[in-house]
Order: C-alpha cells, then structure tokens, then sequence
C-alpha cells in the first residue's frame, strides 16, 4: 500500500513495479484525483497555462495499481492495517507513507504560497499591481528554510513581468534565513544568483527572517527592517503526524537510510513528511527509491537495497533561461556542487526522479524512451565532436518550456 498521491507516491510506485514486476498488489491510497505538478506552480501566474496535471487513476492503472480515494488517518502495526477517512480498514504487508507536509501562513498579513491551489491569488496579485498602490513588494522566506528556490523563482518572474509591463516604480525584496543565496547548492549558485538579482534590480537581504508585518515595513529578526507594501512568503513546513506512527515535536516521521519508519515494522515513508530536513521533489523521489527497494529486498528480490543518498537536482526558472543545479550533500569526500545553463541530468525536467522523470517526460507524444542519468560537461574539444549537441539542447529548452508552462527559454531557441 502507498499513501499519498505526490511526487513520493508515484515515484514507490513506478519503482515498485519496475523492481518486483506486476505479481504483488499495489494500492494507492490519496484523496486527491491528480497529480499536480507542484514544481512549476510559481510560473503559472505569469502564463495563460495552468500546472499541469496527471490522472491518478490512469497512473495506477497503466501500472497495474489499484486507487483508492480516501485519506490514511491510523496505521495499526500489530494487525499491519490501517483506517482510513471513510472508516475502511484495509490490510497491507508493506506500506509507503508519502502523505506529505502541511504549508502553513505563518506572517500575518502576508499572501503565503503553497502550492498550485495559490495560482489564482498570485495571478490576481500580478495583475492588479498598476492600480494596487504597491511599490514595495518583499518575498520571505520562512526561519529554517532550506528549500528556497521557489522563492528566487518568483521574485525573478516577478522582475520579468514588471519589466515587460513597464512599471519601473515597483521595487522588489527577497528575505532569507541562508546567509547565501540557495545555500543548498553550494557558492556557485549563489554568486550565480546574487547577480541575476543585481541584475534586475532586486534587493537581497540574507541570514533574517520577518517577525511582524505593519503598514509600510517588514520588521525582520535578528535586527533591522525593509520597505513592504506587499509581502509574499513560502508556506512553513509543519509535519501530519499521523496515530499508530513514531513523529517528532513538529509531526515528522523519523527515517532511516532505507527510509524504514523507526519501530513500525514494515512501514517506509518519503518526501516532506519524514524528518529529513530538505523537503525537495528530487528528495522525496530519492527516498521513494530507497523505500522501493528495500520492500523489493524483503518480498525476495534479488537486488540489493541502497541506502539513501542526498544528491538535489532542481532547475531554476528566472525568466531568460534556466539554471540547472546539481548538490551531492551526502558528505564523506565532501559535499560537491554543479551549477549550468546546460543540463546536468536527463531528462532534463523538474523533477529528477530515476522513474518519474522519465516518465512524465515521456508524456510528451514526440518524446522517445529515457532514463535518467547524470551527464558530465563535455571539454570544448569533445563538444566540437558532438554531433547531437544542438538536438539535445534544443530537447532539453523544450522541456524546459513544457516544465515552466510560460515563455521560459524562448530567447534561447530564436
């Protein structure tokens, strides 16, 4: 059984039936019918498109899955069953939870976005920014923000609109808790970013975070304020802790490297919900597979299973083109870190999970089979010899484009 119907979700399932094939019975528990595609919701509000969206009944039954749709609210270990929202009380041998984490407002009198459902108030925001009265529009980031790329993103979206519609009087404030930009992915992300921002004219204050919002000023912590008229904010991260599972003060579930739940025998979870700090697609995805393999392993694979390993792949959409990022913060030898406008994986997508990826790349008619891999940056001579260099950038803009829904990357293709 997999609950949820996110990124982790498909992800265990994709994984699940390429590793054990179509024998065991696999049961996708969600409340939702769609999957939504989370990653590109913040360039929404800059297009006519909408985030795309996939059946989840069509998921499941193109994989032999069954789907259920109604919320997991108890697991019952002893019995190796749950109880879900409509009271049905269904058996598992094995059970993924992916249910997510909750984004929550957290400053009062700020606009918080959380996710696809916010396209609409985003859209509204953008559009009646010429007769709002707004010259000073601040985007925040909650204390303790580890994930805060689409922050960059809409701040960077923002600008373009701004420029294209001519309103040179709105100023725009990005506030973060990193004491560099995207700290996640190392310094050449942040050098890279500090200057797309000076580029178009945005404010950057790190290593604060707001406390309070009055009229005219963001007061933020530790000192100081900014100018705010208007201030947008990521939802805070709060976990679900569900009954019958360990969780900590802030209703996480606890992982291993194999993404077990500690103490709850037969039970895996991934993605925001579990106590790894970085709450990513990419992330939630890596975990999917570890938790899929190490059900595999126990139902009598053959395959060995592989701890966890925290490598994030994200793209960052900023208007012109798309900024690839790679971080292996797995430790060891060291964290490393990639920054490109050339694609560092393949597909190149959003999401850059080993079956998901492909899969919803694959979505596309004119798209041919693929898996994910890693791809090295050619040396000038070998990119001289390259025979299909043009054809692979040209695929990976196009599903850049398909991926942001907007008029991302055209300058690059004309």
């Amino acid at each position: 059984m997999i609950a949820g119907g996110g990124v982790a979700a498909l992800e265990a399932l994709l994984a699940l039936r390429s590793l054990l094939g179509s024998i065991p019975a696999i049961l996708l528990l969600a409340p939702q019918p769609e999957l939504a595609y989370a990653p590109v919701a913040v360039a929404a509000p800059f297009s006519a498109n909408r985030p795309r969206r996939f059946p989840l009944v069509q998921i499941a039954r193109s994989h032999g899955a069954d789907w259920v749709q109604d919320s997991l609210v108890e697991v019952d270990g002893e019995r190796r069953r749950v109880r879900t929202m409509f009271g049905q009380r269904l058996d598992y041998d094995a059970l993924v939870i992916a249910t997510g984490a909750r984004r929550r407002p957290w400053l009062a009198n700020s606009i918080t976005v959380r996710g696809a459902g916010d396209v609409d108030v985003l859209r509204t925001l953008l559009a009646g920014l010429e007769l709002s009265g707004i010259d000073e529009l601040v985007f925040a980031a909650p204390p303790g923000e580890s994930a805060t790329l689409p922050l960059y993103e809409l701040a960077l979206l923002t600008a373009g609109s701004i420029a294209d519609r001519g309103l040179p009087g709105v100023r725009l404030t990005i506030v973060t808790p990193e004491m560099s930009p995207l700290a996640l992915f190392g310094p050449p992300a942040g050098e890279i970013v500090r200057q797309l921002l000076a580029d178009r004219g945005i404010r950057l204050v790190t290593g604060a975070y707001p406390t309070d919002l009055s009229p005219g000023a963001l007061r933020l912590r530790p000192s100081a304020s900014v100018p705010a008229d208007l201030t947008v904010t990521l939802g805070r991260c709060e976990g679900m802790a569900i009954p019958g599972l360990p969780h900590d003060a802030e209703g996480f579930i606890p992982i291993d490297q194999h993404a077990r739940v500690t103490e709850a025998d037969g039970v895996y979870a991934a993605g925001d919900g579990t106590t790894f700090p970085i709450k990513q697609g990419g992330i939630a995805a890596k975990q999917a597979d570890a938790a899929a393999e190490a059900i595999a392993a126990a139902f009598g694979a053959a395959a060995k299973p592989r701890p966890f390993k925290p490598i994030v792949r994200d793209m960052l959409l900023t208007g012109l083109e798309p900024i690839y990022l790679r971080a292996d913060i797995s430790g060891g030898a060291g964290d490393s870190f990639e920054v490109d406008t050339e694609p560092l994986w393949w597909p190149p997508a959003k999401i850059a999970g080993r079956h998901m990826g492909p899969y919803l790349a694959q979505q596309e008619p004119w798209l041919s089979p693929m898996t994910l891999a890693d791809r090295t940056r050619p040396t000038l001579a070998e990119e001289g010899t390259l025979a299909d260099h043009r054809g692979a950038r040209e695929l990976a803009l196009a599903l850049a484009r398909t991926d942001a829904g907007c008029h991302e990357c055209l300058a690059l293709t004309r």
